[in-house]
């Protein structure tokens, strides 16, 4: 595998710890944050898209099934956070709130998956 595959999974997981960082610290419910943090979302699932997904980078089978695994968990972030940004009830904010979390840690044991790999 190679050394620039690697980087662009570090460059990965380094723009999720950024957003999870951002949605942690937001404890209130706050639909134009949690539309920023989409926005970031969707440059985070472009990135990976079009820099790991699809390329010509050389990648073996167990990488390949990580990535299925991050692409469907990145989607699901998405849905996460569309309803994030919709929840009106603060219980139900902060039900989708640890969902998004949770869903945080998975895309990092997946990132960090890759990097056992090589």
């Amino acid at each position: 595998m190679s050394q620039d595959y690697v980087g662009l999974i570090q460059d990965l997981q380094s723009q999720l710890e950024i957003l999870q960082r951002l949605i942690a610290s937001q404890v209130e419910p706050s639909s134009s944050l949690a539309k920023d943090w989409l926005r970031s979302h969707r440059e985070i699932q472009a990135f990976f898209q079009s820099k790991i997904i699809n390329t010509n980078l050389e990648v073996m089978p167990p990488n390949l099934s990580l990535q299925v695994e991050i692409d469907k968990q990145l989607k699901m972030l998405g849905v996460d956070l569309s309803m994030l940004q919709t929840a009106r009830n603060p219980d139900t904010w902060q039900k989708r709130h640890q969902q998004a979390s949770d869903r945080f840690v998975l895309l990092k044991k997946y990132c960090q998956m890759h990097s056992n790999l090589t």
